[in-house]
């Protein structure tokens, strides 16, 4: 009954076409299973915020929560819902902690409004909380042999969430969600009227040359996590931290064009930047 759940969390994983399903693949059967199952239930929570409006969001949010909270629960086996079953399975063996699950729906819960953030120390705050959560969530299921890769771990989720921000910007302005700090949009003489009109000037470029500066001290520190991750799941870090960090690349060398269209890394790329992680790891 459970290989059917964790199978219905693979085909959500799949079907969002995130850049983690390719990680995803090179982690052994359990670990494996087991990002699926925390993965299909953060995706409940992105989808409550992003494709609902008002009180349909909240709902949709509350029954995310509920699903976390039966998962959890003495009755999980039995509840039929797949991802409450997947994930209760996946809590158990790796005795994951409720504290990300909740850190996360409370940031979450941010996105459910107008967005606006006065300084960075309140977007990495929400980045914490949105993403820092699943890299500890992640990193529980990896193994580690030090203390210091949770903290490494969190790092690397907002590294990563970071990036998604700066690819995003144009849809996130449409859902009257602006995340880069408006003391920064000050200090790069660039105003929110002119993010809300598209327009890339000198002062967007020096505004997203600051945030990508800022992510990629992230991206640095985080680079640290991958000689404590046990060897068995290392690729998949690895993996996830190529792809974005090529992403955030791609933002760069485009001129920082994302208020045009969506700045993506093509599956070939994906495929030849996990080959090159495999060839390395069989040249050791």
């Amino acid at each position: 009954m459970v290989q059917a759940a964790y199978a219905a969390c693979q085909r959500i994983v799949r079907q969002a076409g995130t850049n983690f399903y390719f990680g995803m693949r090179l982690l052994p059967d359990a670990k494996r299973l087991g990002m699926y199952a925390v993965y299909a239930w953060s995706r409940l929570c992105d989808d409550a915020v992003d494709e609902y409006r008002g009180a349909a969001a909240e709902a949709q949010l509350q029954e995310a929560q509920s699903i976390l909270e039966r998962a959890f629960g003495e009755h999980w086996e039995a509840d039929g819902h797949p991802v409450v079953e997947a994930l209760g399975d996946t809590i158990r063996r790796f005795r994951l902690s409720p504290e990300p699950f909740y850190g996360l729906l409370e940031g979450m819960r941010i996105d459910l409004g107008r967005v606006r953030f006065q300084t960075f120390g309140e977007l990495a705050h929400y980045c914490r909380k949105v993403a820092g959560t699943i890299g500890q969530l992640c990193v529980e299921i990896f193994g580690y042999s030090d203390q210091r890769a949770r903290a490494l771990a969190e790092d690397m989720g907002i590294a990563l969430q970071m990036t998604n921000i700066l690819r995003d910007l144009r849809e996130d302005v449409a859902r009257d969600r602006i995340y880069l700090p408006e003391e920064d949009l000050s200090a790069c003489g660039y105003r929110e009227e002119e993010l809300q009109a598209g327009i890339n000037n000198a002062g967007f470029q020096r505004l997203m040359a600051l945030e990508v500066a800022r992510t990629r001290q992230y991206y640095h520190r985080a680079a640290q996590l991958f000689p404590l991750v046990h060897r068995d799941a290392r690729l998949c870090a690895q993996a996830l931290y190529s792809i974005y960090y090529e992403l955030l690349t791609r933002i760069e060398s485009s001129g920082y064009d994302v208020l045009r269209g969506r700045i993506r890394v093509p599956t070939r790329r994906k495929l030849q930047l996990m080959g090159a992680l495999l060839w390395r790891r069989e040249s050791v």
